[in-house]
């Protein structure tokens, strides 16, 4: 009871942390690089973006070693590359145009920012719609490096156009380029170091769940894929906790089993999420399994330990690694 009470505490107190997030709500995967090294104030300085001292014209070079000349602050950013939606939010800034708008309706990391920003929706990321982003006239278009041999070219036609990786295990590493690409390098370092500190302080509370197992599950229709997610498994950058012996290669993002191969691990604590981004399609994947013998004869399962992520922790930006640790705090402590 001491435990739950004190692990309850400091989920509260990481609530707090986490509702100072550049002034957005609480409830905003994956960490393998180093910590940063570099020295940052806390949220009670001003803002640092009223500090930045770079200065422009700058040259930026992307992720395919291609110079780009910024001639000032991009103010009318087209992102065709909707897993950075968090690395601008974070840094208080966002697109006037972007694909994959739909995603600020599905990810519970990026709903608070449908209201605050007028984004327009500009198609998919395999084929967005060329003629709306003549009309919306960016300043620049930021894009998936993939991508830029299928309509790079036709993309420049309209304006600069910056090609980023998608730094899936290495959020920090993406949240410092758009800090160059943005002018707001001490704000991208400001808060690399919190979000670092609240996985250093959470790994800490969760040293009792050591000699237990976790697994991120995520399902599809029939379908099930076990995620390495680093934020949650890295035992020295993330919280540390530990798959089953048998679970699948911790050197892969992660890979489709049997839920037979599922039943085998006997994890003690499941998270898990819909493949497809939908809370609404785990929610009825849940349900359907709910007749499911083997599904029902997991530990996790019969123990009440199955609990709901946000599908943002597949992305492992910094929001969806808040909200994830927000999530398993709460969850270990009911």
């Amino acid at each position: 009871m001491k435990r739950l009470m004190g692990l309850t505490l400091s989920v509260a107190l990481l609530t707090g942390i986490l509702a100072g997030c550049a002034g957005t709500p609480a409830e905003n995967s994956s960490t393998s690089t180093p910590e940063s090294s570099s020295a940052v104030s806390d949220k009670s300085t001003p803002e640092a973006s009223d500090t930045e001292a770079a200065a422009w014209p700058r040259t930026y070079v992307d992720a395919l070693g291609r110079e780009i000349v910024l001639e000032k602050k991009p103010e009318r950013v087209a992102l065709l590359f909707f897993r950075n939606f968090e690395h601008m939010f974070l840094l208080d800034e966002a697109p006037v145009a972007a694909t994959e708008v739909d995603m600020l309706d599905e990810w519970a990391s990026l709903k608070p920012y449908k209201a605050k920003y007028d984004i327009e929706d500009v198609g998919s990321m395999g084929g967005p719609n060329i003629e709306k982003l003549v009309e919306i006239e960016p300043d620049l278009i930021i894009m998936f490096s993939g991508s830029y041999e299928q309509y790079g070219e036709e993309m420049e036609k309209i304006a600069p156009v910056v090609t980023v990786d998608s730094n899936e295990n290495n959020w920090q590493g993406a949240l410092r380029e758009y800090g160059e690409i943005l002018g707001k390098e001490e704000k991208a370092e400001a808060e690399i170091a919190r979000i670092e500190t609240l996985i250093k302080d959470s790994r800490a509370l969760l040293e009792e769940y050591k000699h237990k197992t976790f697994g991120v599950i995520m399902l599809g229709e029939k379908q099930y894929w076990a995620f390495t997610t680093q934020f949650i498994f890295n035992q020295e950058n993330g919280l540390g906790l530990n798959p089953p012996e048998n679970y699948v290669d911790m050197s892969t993002k992660g890979e489709e089993i049997t839920l037979e191969g599922l039943a085998s691990m006997n994890i003690d604590y499941i998270f898990t999420a819909d493949i497809g981004g939908s809370a609404a399609a785990l929610a009825g994947y849940l349900e359907n399994l709910e007749s499911n013998s083997v599904w029902n004869s997991l530990d996790a399962v019969k123990n009440g330990h199955l609990y709901a992520l946000d599908s943002s922790i597949s992305a492992g930006g910094p929001l969806g690694i808040e909200l994830g640790i927000e999530t398993i705090l709460t969850a270990l402590s009911n």
